[in-house]
């Protein structure tokens, strides 16, 4: 995109920051409502990497409820330690998941859930720290790993959620995540909307095309794409006001 293509866009995304700075585009609560536990421990860690994989054709809110109403609950807490899921019985893990609603596609998000945990079991102790870490909490190497491993990690592989997982963990646990810049915005209806909105990208652009768009726009400003996903879905949700 010719430099010129990208004044006008670029200047009224800065002016959104500074609308979202000031207060005055209204944001909901953070709907990842979650257990209160430490920032560094491998429990909420488990927590906000098992969660997000269900994370599809559904609400978000509505998601994290159901997973703050399986931890809470005591005989379904087991769910987030892979050591206690591969341990249980199959049919066990399919009622406890859907007790709560945390598994609305019976079938799909037990075996989704189920890998996961038997992943992180097998192979990195039942702890994604550990996986962090052995790749330098860097992006670059961490999202390949999942798309070269795409069997082992269901859902958490693909584009947008590998994104959105440590998107995740970077707003919520204690990660030193590196090269946050390179992380993608997540390219929902609400962000869609607003690319074209802002004349970023042409009415019926993919979800492909709006997540290239912003990082040509956002190359060399020190903008991370991911972080105006929070500015962009509420701005969206309020009808684009106020107006850049």
């Amino acid at each position: 995109m010719p430099e010129a293509m990208n004044d006008l866009p670029l200047a009224k995304v800065k002016k959104l920051m500074a609308l979202w700075d000031a207060g005055a585009i209204p944001r909901e609560h953070e709907h990842e409502v979650h257990p209160d536990l430490p920032r560094d421990s491998r429990e909420r860690y488990l927590y906000f990497t098992l969660a997000p994989a269900l994370n599809f054709q559904r609400q978000s809110p509505a998601l994290w409820r159901a997973a703050l109403a399986t931890w809470e609950d005591p005989e379904t807490n087991y769910v987030f330690f892979p050591e206690l899921v591969v341990a249980a019985p199959y049919e066990k893990l399919r009622s406890d998941l859907r007790k709560h609603k945390l598994s609305l596609q019976e079938n799909k998000h037990t075996a989704i859930w189920h890998r996961l945990c038997t992943t992180l079991h097998r192979d990195w102790h039942s702890d994604p720290r550990l996986l962090l870490k052995t790749h330098h909490y860097d992006v670059p190497s961490v999202i390949p790993y999942l798309r070269e491993h795409k069997v082992d990690f269901p859902y958490l592989n693909g584009g947008k959620m590998a994104n959105y997982w440590l998107y995740i963990l970077h707003h919520y646990t204690d990660i030193p995540l590196q090269n946050k810049e390179q992380l993608s915005i997540i390219p929902d209806t609400h962000v869609q909307q607003c690319s074209v909105h802002l004349g970023l990208v042409p009415a019926g652009a993919s979800p492909e095309e709006v997540a290239a768009a912003w990082f040509t726009l956002l190359q060399n400003t020190g903008i991370a794409p991911i972080t105006l996903h929070p500015i962009l879905w509420n701005w969206s949700r309020n009808n684009f006001q106020p107006e850049v």
